[in-house]
């Protein structure tokens, strides 16, 4: 019997994957359920979440679920466990998990949002510099804060892949750059460092069609020592994490803890990070820190190269005191919802 659901409306979230071992180690047993992204298309878009919705309120409905954690946004997410609750399952504990955009525009005046919210047993937001900012400036007015709680993300366990015939030939040394070709990453700074440092080959993940329309790049205009690699199986995506010499993680966001970053963690790697707030006090002297221009990008990336074993020394320290931190704010989850 599963007590508890985890509904991720996209195909794949590795925070969903992480977080669901231990919920299913204190909840009694998790199941994730994935959808397909939407499309672009609006009109589409609205019945793809109208299906989805039916979907949820099927599953929710017909199963013995104690609790329902849904990431969000899109927030509409959230509204076949709340009806469920409302008319089924008087007892239905739902909690949203807050990635950081729902605190951003447009999602924060989207209709229904705030009074969904408002519904929810408890919020998850995934640092403290996020957490201040929605505390101080109530960014969900109606909200009642001691629902808010911090919950980063569960740092990976070590891996060790096998390399396959199939996988990316990467020539050495490499950085890796997993990025979505979102307008919060500085996608033609990297571009740029990588123009600057000719003896480094880069790799970067994404769609290249979402690099041509979001920056006007097109796959002919990176430089020859930057490979896109797009879309990557999770094997392979491991290995050529595990294989890199530095890995990269930038965004344009002050309140960020990315996938990225704490994969590194995990995988224990040598990384070179925006310097931003968030990151900054999750990974401490773990890493270095950069601007998010060409010029420092590529300095720092040469330095983290020759600082490698000492970054993957200082890393191993900072993953033990995140996760003794984690497993303070996951008790502090549990007993919410218990």
């Amino acid at each position: 019997m599963t007590n508890s659901l985890f509904i991720v409306w996209t195909k794949y979230q590795s925070r969903a994957e992480s977080l669901a071992i231990d919920f299913d180690e204190k909840l009694n047993g998790v199941e994730i359920v994935y959808r397909e992204n939407p499309p672009a298309n609006k009109i589409k878009k609205v019945f793809m979440y109208l299906k989805y919705f039916y979907l949820d309120f099927k599953q929710i409905k017909a199963g013995s679920y104690k609790s329902v954690f849904v990431q969000t946004p899109p927030s509409y997410a959230l509204a076949a466990p709340l009806f469920v609750r409302r008319f089924f399952k008087k007892d239905l504990k739902v909690i949203s998990d807050c990635h950081n955009a729902l605190t951003r525009e447009p999602w924060l005046s989207t209709m229904g949002n705030q009074k969904m919210l408002e519904k929810c047993d408890s919020i998850l937001l995934h640092n403290e510099v996020v957490f201040e900012k929605v505390i101080n400036e109530k960014t969900f007015p109606t909200v009642d804060q001691k629902r808010i709680l911090i919950l980063e993300d569960k740092t990976p366990f070590t891996f060790k892949i096998e390399r396959k015939a199939e996988f990316l030939d990467v020539k050495k040394p490499y950085v890796f750059f997993p990025a979505s070709f979102n307008h919060d990453e500085p996608i033609l700074e990297v571009i740029k460092a990588a123009e600057l440092l000719a003896e480094v080959h880069f790799v970067m993940t994404g769609n290249p069609k979402k690099l041509e329309k979001n920056f006007n790049i097109a796959e002919s205009d990176i430089p020859s020592n930057m490979t896109l690699s797009g879309w990557l199986t999770i094997e392979e995506y491991k290995y050529i994490l595990q294989e890199a010499d530095v890995l990269i993680g930038l965004t344009l966001f002050d309140d960020i803890q990315m996938s990225v970053s704490n994969e590194g963690l995990g995988a224990e790697k040598a990384m070179v990070l925006s310097n931003k707030k968030a990151l900054k006090n999750i990974y401490l002297d773990g890493a270095f820190y950069t601007e998010n221009e060409a010029k420092d990008i590529s300095k720092t990336i040469t330095l983290a190269l020759e600082n490698k074993e000492v970054l993957e020394m200082k890393i191993k320290k900072v993953k033990e005191i995140k996760e003794k931190r984690y497993e303070k704010q996951l008790e502090l989850v549990f007993k919410s919802i218990t």
